[in-house]
C-alpha cells in the first residue's frame, strides 16, 4: 500500500483486546461482544465471522469510507471472511498469502509474542486448515522472501487494474475525445 496511493487498508472490527502497540482505528476497531452483536443485528457488516477466540467483521461503513475517496480497499481477512466477501463484493480479487512452510509459520507466530500458548495452538490449527482452502483464491503468493512477495502482490494488482472491464471508463473517455 505504501507503493500505490490508490490502495487503502480496510480496518476490521473485532471483539478481541488490542495487542501491545495496536491503535484503535488503524489496526482494528475494538468493540465488546454485545456491541458486535448489535452491529450484526443492524446488518452493518459486509462479512463477519468468529475467528480463533473472537469475532471479526468488515463494516459496510468502512468500505464506503474508502470508496467515497475513490480508493481501492485492501482487506486482511481469514478464509471465512474472504469467502463471505466474495459473495458481497463481486469483482473483488482474492490473494492467498502462503507461508513457505508450516514450521516457518509457527516460528513467525511464536516470534511475535502476541498470543498465549493456547491461543497460539488455535491459530496454528486454524492456519493448517485454511491452507487447504487456497484453491478457491484467484492467486497464491508464497511469503518466503518479503520483498519478492510484495512485488508479486504489486504485479497482481497492476495486472488486475489493466483488465478490460476495469479499463472501460478510461477507454470510453479516450474514445469520446475530439480530434
Amino acid at each position: 500500500m505504501r507503493n500505490d496511493p490508490r490502495l487503502v487498508f480496510s480496518v476490521s472490527t473485532t471483539t478481541r483486546l488490542p495487542r501491545k502497540g495496536e491503535v484503535e482505528g488503524k489496526n482494528y476497531y475494538y468493540v465488546d461482544a454485545p456491541t458486535f452483536g448489535n452491529m450484526i443485528d443492524r446488518n452493518e457488516f459486509l462479512e463477519w465471522a468468529q475467528v480463533h477466540s473472537g469475532y471479526y467483521g468488515t463494516s459496510k461503513k468502512e468500505v464506503d469510507r474508502i470508496w467515497c475517496n475513490e480508493k481501492i480497499p485492501m482487506f486482511d481477512v481469514d478464509v471465512q471472511g474472504a469467502k463471505n466477501l466474495r459473495t458481497t463484493l463481486p469483482g473483488a480479487v482474492f490473494i492467498f498469502i502462503m507461508p513457505p512452510s508450516v514450521r516457518t509459520l509457527a516460528e513467525r507466530l511464536t516470534g511475535r509474542n502476541t498470543e498465549k500458548p493456547e491461543e497460539l495452538s488455535i491459530r496454528l490449527a486454524n492456519a493448517s486448515r485454511e491452507m487447504n482452502e487456497f484453491a478457491w483464491y484467484d492467486y497464491v503468493v508464497l511469503n518466503d522472501q518479503l520483498e519478492t512477495a510484495v512485488k508479486d502482490v504489486e504485479s497482481i494488482i497492476r495486472a488486475e487494474s489493466l483488465k478490460r472491464d476495469r479499463m472501460r471508463r478510461t477507454i470510453e473517455r479516450i474514445m469520446e475525445e475530439k480530434i
